[in-house]
């Protein structure tokens, strides 16, 4: 993957301070923290990690595997992809899959039904012969990508994808609906045109694809009947759409297609090994309402840090949100897409060491950056309003409106849309002996409203 791929962030700044303590970087979603006076201010990092450094590639042709992958190379051990009896596919126990493959002739989908030969993966209505393993728009045939049980998330979640990338044989002309779908759930619908196709107004939720400007060239035409389908920008494209999904259905709407991975030669690469096969990016991390991040440890400068979501404030249902935690001396950093999930809504829980002050026992002031260029950053955090912190389940939106139309808070960010609203939930500490003339602050903040930072 390319270390500029830089995926569109739900991120904040929440500053901690004190006259005497100063100003430090900390990373809610990231969160700044008081330093001692001779430290230095340690930044993030410009570039803000990618949620998808692990891809599945499906090769097809001398090798046929489904491997998962990342930039120090093969994970684990490869899924079989193999031909089958009577046009069949075998791809291995359920247990062991990266993908399931089903196919569908207009009926319910099913294993038996999807076909691997000759290089090309299909949907089988016969024995024999290429139509076994095309998915054809006349018998109205569908191919279904399905993550397989082999593949879990880094923190152990459910794993989701952010793009494909699919090496494909087009026919006839061929017209393809792909339909994204995350837990059950359609997410978006693209299109492919190539041929006599291309031009027709679009029939999905996203602008159409096109390749291959001239009709079907042949069945023995290599790689000049192949083209490049990315479905929901790749890393390597630009900034990411906000659309993740654990499930591709591949409809025939005309002529006919085959999806392969290199089985024709190589046709438009991806910048990602083994560079000719169909490539999905696959998220490296997940969250659920109710579910957290994993817990970072924190040690010296460091903060301790993990991130609970709640329910969303809108009411919407709750779907899987790709994320990033990271830290380091100084700072906590926590990153969701700017355009997925927008209602969702966040507890902090932050773990942090400052400086005793003589005689003193107040706390430093949280503060919060969106970091947008807002005319109000830093924002001083309050406390949360007309809430039991011991049984906040977090606001809705209903609730966020009549505080913000009483006046008891304000937008925090005046740059980005929406309302952008954070407040401290509580604040503990005590004294420690060691390290001598420390006190250790536990401090839970409530982030509701999409902001990104930019570094």
């Amino acid at each position: 993957m390319s270390p500029s791929a830089v995926p569109r962030s739900r991120a904040l700044q929440v500053l901690a301070a004190t006259a005497a303590v100063g100003l430090i970087p900390v990373a809610l979603t990231a969160v700044h923290l008081p330093r001692a006076a001779d430290a230095p201010v340690v930044q993030p990092a410009a570039d803000p990690p990618s949620f998808t450094n692990r891809w599945i590639a499906i090769q097809t042709g001398a090798t046929s595997s489904i491997t998962l992958n990342n930039a120090s190379g093969q994970i684990g051990a490869a899924q079989t992809l193999a031909p089958d009896t009577n046009c069949g596919m075998n791809q291995g126990s359920a247990a062991t899959r990266y993908v399931t493959f089903t196919g569908s002739t207009g009926g319910a989908f099913s294993e038996s039904l999807a076909s691997y030969q000759v290089g090309s993966i299909g949907v089988k209505e016969k024995k024999s012969g290429t139509s076994c393993y095309r998915v054809d728009s006349a018998t109205s045939e569908s191919l279904d990508l399905k993550l397989g049980a082999a593949l879990t998330s880094a923190s152990g979640s459910q794993a989701i994808a952010s793009s494909a990338f699919l090496d494909l044989e087009m026919k006839q002309s061929a017209r393809i609906l792909a339909t994204a779908k995350l837990q059950g759930t359609t997410v978006a619908t693209f299109e492919l045109q190539s041929g006599a196709s291309v031009g027709l107004p679009g029939i999905a939720t996203t602008p159409p694809s096109t390749c291959n400007g001239s009709a079907d060239s042949g069945p023995d035409s290599g790689t000049r009947d192949n083209c490049r389908w990315a479905i929901s920008a790749p890393s390597w494209l630009g900034s990411d759409d906000g659309v993740f999904f654990d499930e591709l259905v591949l409809k025939a709407v005309a002529g006919s297609f085959s999806l392969e991975g290199g089985a024709d030669g190589s046709y438009a690469p991806a910048p990602l090994a083994p560079v000719n096969a169909s490539i999905i990016e696959v998220v490296d991390a997940t969250l659920d309402c109710g579910t957290k991040t994993t817990t970072l440890n924190g040690a010296g400068s460091t903060p301790g840090v993990y991130v609970t979501r709640l329910d969303n404030a809108d009411g919407s249902a709750c779907r899987l949100i790709p994320y990033a935690l990271n830290q380091g001396p100084g700072f906590a950093q926590f990153l969701k897409p700017l355009n997925s999930q927008t209602s969702a809504q966040f507890i902090w829980d932050l773990t942090w060491t400052v400086d005793q002050q003589a005689g003193k026992t107040a706390f430093p002031e949280l503060k919060i950056d969106y970091e947008a260029g807002s005319s109000l950053s830093p924002f001083q955090l309050g406390w949360c309003p007309e809430v039991d912190a011991t049984t906040f389940t977090g606001y809705t939106d209903a609730a966020i409106a009549s505080l913000l139309s009483r006046g008891v808070i304000t937008d925090q960010d005046d740059v980005l849309s929406g309302t952008q609203f954070a407040c401290v939930l509580s604040r503990e500490g005590h004294a420690v002996a060691d390290p001598a003339g420390k006190v250790v602050i536990h401090d839970r903040v409530y982030v509701y409203g999409d902001a990104r930072m930019q570094f």
